[in-house]
């Protein structure tokens, strides 16, 4: 009788190890060649700092796709802006479907008359037309409230669900019985990197946030939205672009998708550009009313301004062309820079590498 067991050789064994080590190298050396400043992060800080503006708005967006809390002062962590009195983080929640993906703004455009206000005691109060207010506490893990979550291409990020009654509030507003809120309970990153951002030579895992999409801070200005608007019949506002720090006061428009480094106030918190910002279809949605206008305005007169022509970078120039470029994202330099607070009408600070 012939042993149905099969016999691996040691020779067979080394070769597996010695392929397994070459693919380990191989990616080794592609992240690196792809992040050549992943490994020298610390030595990046840069010497020279310009005053560039000031802060006009800083806003958290304690829901992801609904309305943003604006805030006199926020204070920064890694995972993007904390309000001041409470322990509530932008893009901390999000309303998934059935299999976990996030909902948004531009398939629902409702979501842009939900009002977000954040209470002491790290409370929640959720409003919008023809709805009861309903007020709420995030969940703590239980060991039966955790679901799987997706933002985008990631489909294994951890959240807490909020329970029956805090979803069924969204899913009477919005017309579907399978949404449910969900809370994102862990203080680090769960975003992986996306085919993309390996072509983006400053952009790092740890530059990306919670549920957000992409990094955990979006920094635009007033000077580039009234750019932009001085081409619309309609004028569009700091909410269609939805930015965590608008800034105003700056010299030339757009001139922030050039920055390598943003500092707010003081020598901590510094923020480290990761990518210029191309938009998507939410930032049509007209958010005084709640509709998605047909004429694609404001994205598409911002596509057709083309400024990624304009990049010393030529790749990155290439890969954002004809992309509507409004804002930068960025991420928390050093871990350091946790806790500094940002207050409005701080000096704003920029600086290149």
């Amino acid at each position: 009788m012939h042993s149905s067991e099969a016999t691996v050789s040691p020779a067979a064994i080394s070769a597996v190890c010695i392929s397994s080590l070459v693919v380990v190298l191989a990616s080794t050396w592609y992240w690196k060649k792809s992040h050549p400043k992943e490994c020298t992060k610390q030595s990046l800080k840069p010497e020279k700092w310009v005053k560039v503006g000031s802060v006009k708005k800083l806003v958290v967006y304690p829901i992801k796709s609904c309305q943003g809390v604006v805030v006199d002062k926020a204070v920064v962590t890694t995972l993007g802006l904390k309000c001041h009195n409470a322990n509530i983080r932008d893009r901390d929640f999000m309303i998934a479907n059935e299999i976990g993906r996030h909902v948004t703004m531009d398939k629902y455009p409702k979501m842009a008359l939900i009002k977000v206000e954040v209470n002491e005691g790290d409370s929640i109060t959720v409003s919008a037309p023809d709805m009861p207010s309903l007020t709420f506490t995030p969940p703590k893990l239980d060991g039966t409230n955790e679901r799987l979550c997706r933002v985008k291409h990631d489909g294994h990020m951890k959240g807490l669900d909020c329970g029956d009654d805090v979803s069924q509030w969204f899913q009477e507003y919005l017309g579907d019985s399978t949404f449910r809120l969900c809370y994102h309970h862990i203080n680090q990153t769960q975003r992986t990197f996306e085919p993309y951002m390996f072509k983006c030579p400053q952009f790092e895992l740890s530059d990306m946030g919670a549920f957000h999409n992409e990094t955990s801070y979006l920094l635009c200005s007033e000077e580039s939205i009234g750019e932009l608007n001085k081409r619309l019949d309609k004028e569009s506002s700091w909410k269609n672009w939805r930015p965590t720090i608008l800034i105003d006061q700056v010299n030339e428009p757009f001139a922030e998708v050039n920055w390598s480094f943003v500092k707010i106030g003081n020598e901590n918190g510094i923020l480290k550009a990761a990518v210029p910002c191309y938009r998507c279809p939410l930032t049509t949605v007209d958010p005084d009313i709640g509709v998605l206008p047909k004429d694609g305005e404001p994205l598409k007169t911002l596509r057709n301004m083309n400024l990624s022509d304009e990049f010393a970078d030529k790749q990155l120039a290439e890969l954002l062309k004809n992309k509507g470029i409004m804002g930068l994202r960025l991420g928390l330099y050093l871990p350091a820079g946790e806790g500094a607070v940002l207050n409005a009408g701080d000096p704003v600070y920029a600086a290149l590498l």
